[in-house]
């Protein structure tokens, strides 16, 4: 461990401290060491959270590993979102369509291969499909009371 990675931990835990110290000063009304206190504390992260340009670049293939499995997550859970799971109404085309839209904007700016954008798609039109089966019995309900 490095002497600037050392001295950070100890600035961020003495900052957390103060803020908890200052805290405690706030509630028992002394104002003036609650506020004396707090600043201190913001002194403290922000020396423990600086910004070191002479740092070396992080690991690029891991950050974007990382987004990637973001972006896989987010797309699943938005698709599951529209499965029926836990919902009490089913969703309509249009609901369908527009997070569809909305996790399209944000795929984009993944790194999302073809291959899984395809899967994704699939997984939305088959919520599609099955939106519009439901509606169509619905529809079939409704005029067969009529």
């Amino acid at each position: 461990m490095s002497i600037d990675r050392l001295s950070r931990w100890v600035f961020f835990c003495a900052g957390i401290i103060g803020a908890i110290f200052a805290a405690y000063m706030f509630y028992t009304r002394k104002t003036a060491e609650g506020a004396a206190c707090l600043a201190g504390a913001v002194g403290l992260l922000n020396f423990a959270t600086r910004y070191s340009p002479d740092k070396p670049a992080s690991n690029d293939a891991q950050d974007d590993s990382d987004l990637h499995d973001l972006a896989i997550l987010v797309a699943d859970i938005a698709a599951m979102s529209l499965q029926n799971i836990g919902r009490t109404v089913p969703p309509t085309t249009r609901e369908i369509d527009e997070i569809e839209e909305k996790l399209n904007k944000f795929l984009d700016a993944m790194p999302v291969t073809p291959s899984e954008r395809e899967e994704i798609a699939e997984k939305f039109s088959a919520a599609r499909d099955k939106a519009r089966r439901n509606g169509a019995g619905r529809a079939i309900m409704r005029s067969a009371r009529l």
